[in-house]
C-alpha cells in the first residue's frame, strides 16, 4: 500500500489546529507538521459562529503545510467533532432469530446500522459504540460465531446538534472549497491514543479540560459507557480574573504564570494581589470538578452514568491544555478521592518526526489523524505530478539535411549549438582528409643545427 497524507483540522475555542500525517503500508503514522493559529470569538463551546474568520486563519495554516508537501496541494481535510452537543444516548436494539441461527459480523453491522438509522429526535448521530451484547438473556463479550434464538445489542450512540456539522460544512466546503474526507469525533478519538486497554478494562474516566468545555468519558469493560460535554472550562476562570480590571491577554497571562488551584497564601508581586487572584482561581476550579463529580451520580432524569468511584479503579486520565493550570490535578484527586495522571501519547501506532511537536499539546488534532486512519483514510493531497522523461534522438537519417557553406549535413530542427557542433566536425574531417602542400617544406631543427 502506498503512502498517503492524511491532513487533520481541529477547531477550540481558543484556537484552530491543523496537522498533516503520513501512514504507511503497515499502518504507522508519522506525524511530519503541527500549525496553529488562535481564535478570538470564533467558537464558542465548540460549536464555530464566525466561519469567515476561522476560513481566514485555517488558510494561513493550510498554506503552511502545503509549503511542507509541495508540489502538492491538499485537496481535502479530516475534521473533529467536538462541543458542548456532544453527548451519549444510550440505546437498545433486538432481533429474533431462527432456532440455532449463527451470529455473523453481518447481523451485527445490521444491528449497528438499524441503531444508527433510528437515530435521535433533533441530533445528528456521529457514531454507535456497542457496549454489550445479550444473547438468550445471557451477557456475550463476543457474540460473533455464537448460536442463538435472540440477541440484543445495547449501544451508546454519540450525537449533537445538526447545526455543528452544517457550520464545519460550510467553513470547509463552501469557504475553503475543499472536501470534507470525514469527521472524527475527538473525544473517541483520544481516548484510543492515550488510554490503555487495562485502564479501559479495568474502568476509567477520561477528562478533556479545553478553554470552554470540559468533555467526560466513562470506559468500561473495554467500551465507552458515558460521554457528556459540560460547557465551562479554563477560559472562565480568565474571565474571572478580568473581574480585577485586567485585560483578557494578561488575565491568562497571570493565570499561567502565578495562578494556583489550591489555597494558597496571599502576597502581592509586581501590583497584583495574588491573594484576590488565586481566591477566583479556587472557587471556579471548584465549580469544574463538581461538574466532573457529578457525572458519577445516578439520575435516570439526566442519564448520569452511575458508576462509583469505586468502580474506576485506573482513576482519572486529565488532557487539555487547562489541565496545566497549577495544583489543579491535585486538587483533583482530593476532591475525587482518585488516581489522576496527565495523558500523553502512548500508542505505538503514531510517531512524531519534528521535535518541535509537543505531543501533550497535540494530543487532539493528532487523535484526528488516527481516528481518519482507523475509519480507512484516503489521501488528502493532489495526485503526485507524473514525470515525462525526455527521449533524446539518437537517430539522425530520419531528419531530412541542410548543406552548409562548409559542406557538412545538419538535420533540420536542431538547436544552434548542434548546428554548430556538426559545422566543426565536418570541417575538421576535411582539413584530414586533404593533403598538405607544404609539407615538403617542413624543416627539421636538428639537420640544420
Amino acid at each position: 500500500m502506498e503512502e498517503k497524507h492524511i491532513i487533520a483540522i481541529e477547531t477550540g475555542s481558543s484556537k484552530i489546529k491543523g496537522a498533516v500525517g503520513v501512514v504507511d503500508g503497515t499502518g504507522v503514522i508519522s506525524i511530519k507538521a503541527v500549525e496553529e493559529q488562535p481564535l478570538i470569538d470564533c467558537v464558542r463551546h465548540g460549536q464555530l459562529i464566525n466561519i469567515v474568520s476561522t476560513s481566514n486563519a485555517t488558510k494561513q495554516i493550510l498554506k503552511k503545510i502545503e509549503n511542507r508537501v509541495s508540489p502538492r496541494k491538499v485537496q481535502g481535510v479530516y475534521v473533529s467533532v467536538g462541543g458542548r452537543s456532544v453527548m451519549s444516548y444510550r440505546r437498545e436494539v433486538e432481533r429474533r432469530l431462527m432456532p440455532e441461527t449463527e451470529i455473523t459480523s453481518s447481523l451485527i453491522d445490521q444491528l449497528k446500522n438499524e441503531t444508527f438509522s433510528a437515530g435521535i429526535p433533533g441530533r445528528e448521530v456521529l457514531a454507535v459504540i456497542p457496549e454489550q451484547y445479550i444473547v438468550d438473556n445471557k451477557k456475550v463479550e463476543n457474540p460473533i460465531g455464537v448460536y442463538g434464538t435472540d440477541i440484543k445489542m445495547v449501544s451508546n450512540i454519540i450525537a449533537c446538534r445538526p447545526q455543528l456539522k452544517r457550520n464545519l460544512d460550510l467553513l470547509v466546503t463552501d469557504k475553503m472549497g475543499l472536501r470534507i474526507e470525514g469527521y472524527v469525533v475527538r473525544q473517541l478519538a483520544e481516548a484510543d491514543i492515550v488510554l490503555t486497554s487495562e485502564e479501559k478494562r479495568l474502568g476509567c474516566m477520561l477528562v478533556d479540560f479545553g478553554a470552554e468545555t470540559v468533555t467526560v468519558s466513562i470506559y468500561k469493560h473495554g467500551v465507552l459507557q458515558y460521554l457528556v460535554t459540560i460547557p465551562i472550562g479554563s477560559r472562565h476562570i480568565t474571565r474571572d480574573i478580568t473581574t480585577l480590571n485586567y485585560l483578557e491577554e494578561d488575565a491568562e497571562t497571570i493565570k499561567k504564570q502565578r495562578g494556583k488551584a489550591k489555597k494558597t497564601s496571599g502576597g502581592t508581586i509586581e501590583d497584583i494581589e495574588f491573594a484576590d487572584v488565586n481566591n477566583l482561581i479556587r472557587h471556579r476550579a471548584a465549580e469544574i470538578i463538581a461538574n466532573i463529580k457529578q457525572q458519577l451520580k445516578p439520575d435516570e432524569k439526566i442519564g448520569y452514568t452511575g458508576f462509583s468511584e469505586s468502580e474506576l479503579p485506573s482513576g482519572i486520565i486529565i488532557i487539555g491544555r487547562g489541565a496545566k493550570l497549577a495544583e489543579f490535578n491535585e486538587k483533583l484527586a482530593e476532591s475525587m478521592q482518585m488516581n489522576v495522571r496527565s495523558g500523553s501519547l502512548i500508542t505505538p501506532a503514531v510517531r512524531i518526526t519534528d521535535g518541535r511537536i509537543h505531543p501533550s499539546d497535540s494530543i487532539d488534532v493528532i487523535s484526528i489523524i488516527y481516528g481518519a486512519v482507523e475509519q480507512g483514510a484516503v489521501d488528502c493531497l493532489t495526485p503526485k505530478p507524473v514525470e515525462v522523461p525526455v527521449e533524446v534522438e539518437d537517430d539522425f537519417e530520419d531528419i531530412p539535411e541542410d548543406e552548409d557553406d562548409t559542406g557538412s549535413t545538419i538535420g533540420k530542427g536542431r538547436s544552434s549549438f548542434w548546428k554548430g557542433v556538426g559545422s566543426k566536425l565536418a570541417g575538421i574531417k576535411k582539413i584530414l582528409e586533404e593533403p598538405d602542400e607544404n609539407d615538403d617544406d617542413f624543416i627539421d631543427d636538428d639537420e640544420n643545427a
